[in-house]
């Protein structure tokens, strides 16, 4: 039976921006699109379209997974229930795709974390691995957000699409301006949601040692982690944070008053170490050299792009000594590199998905 051409998305974030990129390309290549999602508490400045139907569940809460479990099965069956066996639905992340596999639909699994790569997952890690190879052989297609991901999983067939999360379309036709380096202060930023110890790191020696330069966090987070934010802000006047941002549409003013962009991730975690983060793609549009952990998939991309540096985030003497020997002619040159590569290389492109769900919509 030919299916209908609906997609339902189950989304365990609904102010997740590549989550909303996502939806939006779908929609704008004719796919009727219903959204299904949760609240975080948190970060929570970007929104959907008001063309896109939306259904709230309610608050998914970090932790408390027994909780999570339940709340998301019972929904998934009320989901089902609504629009039937007819259509695709299509689910981010591991919960969501492990609770549908066992429905008798048609579903996209998208991949852009491993869960059980997180030490708290340690004594189940071999469980959950044997689950989600089930989920990747079940799933109609698989997303994978990282080269690095289809790496690990050694996955290299048809059904395996690899959609790095790039800078959204609208952002297409941007004046890209090369950076000014003519002051003396250079002023880095981290862009996104707050969380890893090297970034504070990176953060408190430019506070210390660098007094002439500055730090910026623009992003949210939870609590505990704005208190560790706002303890450097007290005590280092060159520490600024500017709170959350909406994606894509403050994403020129910010990028255009920073000259670095730092996403030097920990990488004591397997998802740090192959993950391929937007703030890539966002650097190379906007023209900003960007550092990142040496060892890491996304060093090997920046790289490849000749856009930035790799360092080890670490201790604060390798950061200070990177640090130490950084020069604003070098900054200029990368930025022009950047201005150089074909845009084309950073935006989003749906067209692959979009023919690969069409498909499943003929065959059903």
């Amino acid at each position: 039976m030919k299916k209908e051409n609906k997609i339902v998305f189950i989304i365990h974030s609904l102010s997740q921006p590549r989550c909303i990129k996502r939806v939006i390309s779908l929609q704008e290549a004719g796919f009727e699109c219903v959204v299904y999602g949760y609240n975080r508490g948190y970060y929570d400045v970007n929104t959907f379209p008001k063309t896109i139907n939306v259904n709230v569940l309610g608050m998914m809460e970090n932790g408390s997974s027994r909780k999570n479990f339940i709340t998301a099965k019972k929904n998934l069956d009320n989901i089902i229930r609504e629009n039937g066996h007819n259509c695709i639905y299509y689910t981010f992340g591991f919960l969501a795709s492990f609770l549908i596999s066992f429905k008798k639909v048609a579903f996209v699994y998208e991949i852009s974390d491993i869960l059980y790569a997180y030490p708290k997952y340690n004594k189940i890690r071999w469980i959950m691995k044997l689950i989600d190879r089930r989920l990747i052989n079940k799933a109609q297609c698989v997303v994978m957000t990282s080269g690095g991901f289809q790496s690990f999983y050694k996955r290299f067939d048809q059904k395996v699409l690899i959609l790095p999360n790039k800078v959204n379309s609208s952002l297409i036709k941007i004046k890209r301006n090369i950076l000014d380096t003519k002051s003396h202060c250079i002023r880095f930023a981290f862009i996104g949601a707050i969380r890893y110890n090297s970034i504070f790191r990176f953060a408190q020696t430019i506070g210390e040692r660098f007094p002439n330069h500055e730090f910026h966090f623009y992003g949210g987070a939870p609590q505990s982690t704005l208190n560790r934010v706002h303890a450097l802000t007290t005590k280092y006047k060159n520490v600024i944070l500017h709170g959350p941002f909406k994606s894509p549409e403050d994403l020129p003013q910010i990028y255009y008053n920073v000259d670095v962009v730092v996403a030097c991730y920990d990488t004591n975690s397997l998802n740090e170490c192959i993950a391929e983060p937007n703030k890539l793609y966002e650097s190379i549009l906007f023209c900003r050299p960007i550092v990142v952990s040496k060892g890491t998939y996304l060093a090997d991309r920046v790289a490849k792009y000749k856009c930035g540096f790799s360092i080890d985030p670490s201790s604060s003497e390798s950061i200070y000594s990177f640090l130490q020997a950084l020069n604003f002619e070098e900054l200029r040159k990368i930025s022009y590199i950047e201005q150089h590569t074909d845009v084309k290389e950073v935006v989003n492109d749906a067209t692959e998905l979009v023919n690969t769900l069409k498909g499943i919509v003929r065959h059903g």
